[in-house]
């Protein structure tokens, strides 16, 4: 193949949390530029993408086509846009199996009509969740339940 047919993209580290249990650690490789939106493309815009599976080269160096539908949820780098206001709320998710994660909505939405279950029922398969310094893509498919800490 010519490499004038080559796009160049660039790596980004991610650990994805399985259905089964199973963590994946890795990196994704990611296009220079998005196809919805101004800026390069981002990891949610990589599970957006109506291909069911997502490739990503595991830390040992194997190439794995992952089942997105059976990702629970991903560890991966979340950068929010400065100039939107969000609104925080505080909430502890549960998965089946009992696996939880507890940390931070931001939600994108005036303050005066920001409800959780509005943000949860609407929007993409994926929604970002940060928890200590750490962020999150959890998949709202897969959600037992959620639990508003601050109301």
């Amino acid at each position: 193949m010519s490499d004038s047919l080559r796009v160049e993209k660039r790596e980004e580290q991610v650990s994805l949390f399985m259905t089964d249990g199973v963590i994946f650690d890795g990196r994704v490789h990611l296009a220079q530029y998005a196809m919805l939106h101004s800026g390069e493309q981002t990891v949610l815009d990589l599970l957006m993408e109506k291909n069911p599976f997502l490739p990503m080269h595991s830390s040992s160096g194997e190439f794995h086509l992952i089942q997105k539908k059976l990702i629970s949820h991903l560890r991966c780098e979340i950068l929010l846009q400065k100039e939107i206001e969000h609104t925080e709320r505080q909430v502890k998710i549960s998965f089946p199996g009992n696996e939880t994660l507890q940390g931070a909505l931001r939600i994108d939405t005036p303050n005066h009509s920001v409800r959780l279950t509005d943000y949860i029922n609407g929007g993409n398969d994926f929604f970002p969740l940060f928890s200590g310094g750490i962020s999150y893509l959890v998949n709202r498919s897969l959600i037992r339940d959620i639990v508003l800490l601050n109301g």
